[in-house]
């Protein structure tokens, strides 16, 4: 199956997983529907101070008036903006011009708005509204228009990488790893580094930055994160991963030989899904037990590295090579 036809079922799949939340969301009563509002007004009153510190007549009042109205046509807008990304990703996957596809994905975009309002008339608590309407289309709009400029960003990229490419022959390698320790261990391959065109990716602390200066345009920078913020790291996940796709794409590495952990994750699994070859090398700090992002990557890396020999018995296919140190 071509590289295309693949992604555009995915986007298909993905198309209809939005469309069928957006029907269930539409389909829960009244009653319900204003509980889950309720719910994620009282996280985002105790996030924000200003809205913690009020009385509870005035916090109560802003709540209902302000806050849960904001918050309900923002998720309106974010999922139909979601969905209009989609379906403008399946549709330049397909055949036709670029005018056609724009169009068939927001006249699709807005007749699914007009349906789901349609659908909330028979249902108890909820009501048919033009605004939303309204308000879908403009997320449809932003979506399609947003996913149009991601495409032409990438398209950019990759011409100018080409070009770069047909001047260097070298090999292009990129070392990735997370700060601290898991980066000590990739530096131990300097000499392997130095050897090729490479290029290293870690993340940005106020400690290693002034690796700026000495690798200059040779090094990139992700976010700084830690598991144990289980609330930023999500986010700070997602948002590395959207740079390690960018980082990629303008360098596209032949072979990414990494040292962990879970910041390397998004830019091995991306290099994989993009014909890159991956090495692994599993921390030396584990002798007995296996990290979260190895346990992944030994399904995908081409080469699974460990530096304790008791490893293979965890990684059976698993290739031994000895401490990094």
């Amino acid at each position: 199956m071509k590289r295309n036809n693949i992604k555009k079922y995915v986007f298909l799949f993905l198309m209809i997983i939005n469309c069928i939340t957006i029907f269930c969301f539409s389909g829960q009563e009244g009653n319900t529907s204003g509980k889950t509002s309720t719910n994620v007004v009282e996280i985002i009153s105790n996030i924000i101070p200003s809205i913690r510190e009020m009385d509870e007549v005035d916090k109560v009042n802003f709540q209902e008036q302000i806050l849960s109205p904001i918050i309900r046509k923002v998720a309106h807008f974010s999922i139909y903006a979601l969905l209009g990304f989609l379906t403008i990703s399946y549709a330049l996957n397909c055949r036709g011009t670029l005018h056609q596809k724009v169009l068939s994905s927001t006249i699709f975009g807005i007749l699914y708005a007009i349906s789901d309002e349609i659908h909330q008339l028979f249902i108890e608590g909820r009501a048919c509204l033009f605004y939303d309407v309204y308000i879908d289309t403009l997320g449809v709009l932003t979506g399609i228009v947003f996913a149009l400029i991601i495409v032409k960003i990438i398209k950019m990229i990759i011409h100018k990488d080409e070009e770069e490419r047909n001047i260097d022959k070298e090999t292009s390698i990129l070392f990735i790893s997370s700060t601290g320790g898991h980066f000590s261990e990739l530096m131990q391959l300097t000499p392997i580094i130095s050897k090729c065109n490479y290029h290293i990716v870690t993340e940005k602390t106020e400690t290693n930055y002034n690796l700026k200066e000495k690798y200059n345009k040779k090094i990139d920078f992700l976010i700084y994160g830690t598991k144990k913020n289980k609330i930023k790291y999500p986010f700070i996940l997602l948002l590395n991963s959207f740079i390690s796709l960018y980082i990629y794409l303008r360098k596209r590495p032949e072979i990414i030989i990494t040292t962990g952990t879970h910041t390397a994750g998004p830019m091995c699994c991306i290099g994989k899904l993009l014909g890159s070859k991956v090495i692994y090398i599993e921390t030396f700090a584990n002798s007995t037990t296996k990290t979260v992002t190895g346990a992944i990557l030994y399904h995908l890396a081409d080469v699974f590295v460990v530096q304790w020999e008791e490893m293979l018995k965890i990684y059976p296919k698993a290739e031994y090579w000895g401490w990094i140190y």
